[in-house]
């Protein structure tokens, strides 16, 4: 496994994690204000951030100790350009279409925080895509 692609897999896990957190927590108190909500998510994304970082460290360090020697990133060359665009490529997508999906929920008469859940979680998985998009296409060359 190379370090771009334990990154991709953090951030896959990291999506994952986080997005069943917010989503345990919309369940558990649905009737909470735009601001509540708005709140809550930002504290997700801090959280997604800080577990970000810490499983990369924790990870580059676990598997440093397993190998043996300094677990690094490589230099980016072609391969890593033309995985990061086509990966990105596909988060865009799905980006799009939480965006269409949340005004959509909107325009049916939901409410205001019901879309802003939907707009989160359609962000969250266009995250998971991209990484998730990236560990396919590293394996796949």
């Amino acid at each position: 496994m190379t370090f771009k692609e334990m990154n991709a897999a953090v951030m896959l896990l990291g999506a994952v994690v986080i997005s069943a957190w917010v989503l345990t927590g919309a369940i558990g108190d649905p009737t909470l204000t735009l601001s509540a909500v708005a709140t809550r998510l930002c504290w997700a994304i801090l959280a997604s951030i800080v577990f970000n970082i810490a499983a990369i460290i924790v990870f580059t360090i676990l598997i440093s100790i397993a190998q043996g020697r300094e677990f690094r990133d490589e230099v980016a060359d072609e391969r890593d350009r033309l995985v990061g665009a086509k990966a990105m490529r596909n988060a865009y997508v799905v980006a799009s279409l939480a965006g269409l999906a949340a005004l959509i929920v909107w325009a049916l008469g939901y409410e205001v925080t019901t879309g802003v859940y939907v707009l989160f979680g359609g962000l969250m998985l266009a995250g998971a895509v991209d990484a998730g998009s990236q560990l396919v296409y590293y394996r796949i060359g």
